[in-house]
């Protein structure tokens, strides 16, 4: 209710007096008769007729289809009913020149009285007179029953100062208490004073934005100045041949206003409101379809749209030890662009000519972790903006990492030097299978605590060997930048974790290995594991209650390069790689019998040894 409020513009559009010259074109007829637009939000009142001609009183569900420069617009909603409607804002324009004397002025009073009283408790109504000048009878009001007083009070007398009229008119009614507001006109003849301002009167009335139905008596009008002053305000222009015929036009006219629609429609981002714009509003009934089209002028206070920028040169999180060039992408079709740099909040280069290079030494920064942020705005104020950070290292460091192809190379030779090694210790012939008969416990010495008694001679049983477990050392580093702070130029939101091949813990818990601050709720206690495998980072997503915090991640897995980055709630992680996984040491044969068991120098070597 209080969004229609504020975003529903019902302005009146009548029905036509004959239905043979309405229904004659079309089977189905749509008008728009006004557009009120909010940021991201448009409301149009819409008048559907059907093949007889009258207003269809009810449409069916997803019959109206909307588009604004041919960008289809998503509708939230078709609204019919009047109680639901915000209180509408007439103003009721009098012609009283002395040629409306006698029955025409009788019947305007009637038709008019009869008029305000169809009009809703809420609605405000005010009351003009124009002769040879323009009075105001009556200001805005809810109380019906001053606007009949004040109608009963009109008078013809004088000349006719039609284009006076409606300017006074359409500024009046721009000052109306209620977002809804119609301008209805009557008049039985042409103007005879301020005939220079015809064409100013059309002006003002386009600028007003106020939809203004003009009613035309007898057969002495202005019916080319009628016609396009209805018209260029999404109005119409209705004719009654006889003064008493105004009783039925105005009872019409207050019948089309009971029945029209308002649709409500969301606005994309991507669409530019400081232009004018084309809206269409098609209704299908049956298969019978109707499409109404208006221009809408730009919104006031409106934004152009951002677009996409891009960066070439230099990845988000790599290590910068030598001199680089920076070059931004400028998309298409932009005129007047300017791009800035900034460094760490402060702006290092501006240019207004391609191709806006910027040369990035990172011997004119400090050793550590920077972030550049690239803005490019073109002559209409569209801007696009790129965030890449980065680490200045000094030139004798290690690079960031060793290129895919090589390492890819290097774990394939160690593949299949491991499988040459399992081939070989299947083919090589065991002789210890004797001695193991003789010395049945010998497989069960190096478990043996002490001496044994049983044995010839006193021995101490020797130790295996065992291969010590790799260290989980660390194989690079997860980059955490809280865009919002880094904006204002702190860099102290910037913070390196270590990663290996154990997995540590991302969230918004003090338990958590990684811990993102998220006011929004956005992020999970346990959001994600993360570690190293095969130099690569895998990101495993553990809850889905934040399905869209992770920028790109249609899954519970996300795998990154060296160099990569990805959205996690306010933040944007980058991974960085340092060094190659090495494989673990092979682990020590098992100990021969003999190994276990040394003989002394006078005895005899045991049948069936081997001498290996």
């Amino acid at each position: 209710m209080n969004c229609l409020r504020l975003l529903s513009p019902v302005v009146a559009l009548s029905l036509a007096l004959f239905v043979s010259a309405a229904s004659a074109a079309d089977p189905v007829r749509v008008e728009i008769i006004s557009v009120q637009e909010q940021a991201g939000r448009l409301a149009a009142t819409v008048a559907v007729y059907g093949p007889d001609g009258l207003p269809v009183s009810s449409l069916p569900a997803g019959s109206v289809k909307a588009t604004l420069d041919g960008a289809p617009l998503p509708i939230s909603g078709v609204q019919s009913s009047p109680t639901a409607r915000a209180p509408l804002g007439v103003v009721l324009v009098v012609d009283v020149s002395g040629s409306m004397a006698g029955d025409p002025i009788v019947q305007a009073r009637r038709a008019l009285s009869d008029f305000v009283g169809t009009l809703q408790p809420d609605d405000q109504v005010a009351i003009l007179s124009f002769d040879t000048s323009v009075r105001l009878l009556q200001d805005f009001t809810p109380d019906k029953a001053l606007a009949t007083q004040a109608v009963s009070r009109l008078t013809p007398l004088g000349d006719t100062a039609l284009y006076d009229a409606v300017i006074e008119a359409t500024r009046k009614a721009s000052q109306a208490p209620t977002e809804r507001k119609l301008v209805v006109l009557l008049g039985d003849g042409v103007a005879t004073v301020g005939l220079d301002k015809r064409n100013l009167s059309i002006e003002e009335a386009i600028r007003s934005g106020i939809t203004v139905v003009a009613i035309g008596l007898g057969a002495a009008l202005d019916r080319p100045y009628l016609n396009e002053l209805a018209a260029s305000t999404g109005g119409r222009f209705l004719e009654a041949p006889t003064p008493a015929a105004l009783r039925q036009v105005y009872a019409n006219l207050a019948a089309a206003i009971r029945t029209q629609y308002t649709v409500l429609m969301a606005v994309p981002e991507s669409v530019d409101r400081t232009l004018p714009a084309k809206l269409s509003i098609r209704v299908v009934l049956g298969v019978e379809a109707a499409t109404a089209e208006k221009t809408i002028q730009p919104l006031s206070g409106a934004a152009p749209p951002p677009f996409e920028l891009q960066v070439n040169g230099l990845d988000s999180g790599s290590r910068v030890k030598a001199p680089v060039t920076l070059e931004p992408v400028i998309p298409p079709g932009l005129e007047g662009v300017t791009v800035e740099v900034w460094l760490d909040g402060e702006s290092v280069y501006k240019s207004n000519t391609p191709p806006f290079t910027y040369e990035l030494d990172p011997a004119s920064v400090a050793e550590g972790n920077h972030l550049l942020t690239l803005v490019a705005t073109d002559a209409r104020g569209r801007r696009g903006e790129r965030q890449v950070s980065f680490r200045a290292v000094p030139p004798g460091a290690s690079s960031a990492g060793i290129p895919k192809t090589t390492l890819l190379v290097a774990v394939g030779l160690v593949v299949v030097c491991a499988l040459g090694y399992v081939v070989v210790r299947r083919r090589k012939p065991s002789h210890d299978g004797y001695a193991t008969r003789i010395k049945p416990w010998s497989g069960r010495l190096p478990d043996v605590a002490g001496p044994l008694l049983s044995p010839p001679g006193e021995w101490q049983p020797r130790e295996t060997p065992r291969a010590p477990l790799p260290a989980d050392r660390p194989l690079g580093r997860v980059i955490v930048m809280d865009e919002s702070t880094i904006r204002t130029g702190s860099l102290e939101s910037i913070r390196e974790y270590p990663i290996g091949s154990s997995p540590i813990t991302l969230g918004n818990t003090p338990g958590c290995d990684i811990i993102i601050e998220d006011p929004e709720g956005r992020i999970a206690g346990e959001e994600a594991r993360l570690w190293v495998q095969r130099g690569r980072l895998v990101y495993h997503k553990l809850t889905t209650l934040s399905a869209m915090a992770t920028e790109g991640v249609t899954s519970g897995w996300q795998f990154l390069d060296s160099g990569e980055d990805i959205r996690v709630g306010p933040c944007r992680l980058a991974f960085q790689l340092d060094v190659v996984p090495e494989l673990a040491e092979a682990p020590a044969p098992p100990p021969r019998l003999r190994e276990l068991w040394p003989r002394r120098s006078d005895e005899a070597e045991p049948l069936g040894a081997s001498s290996d």
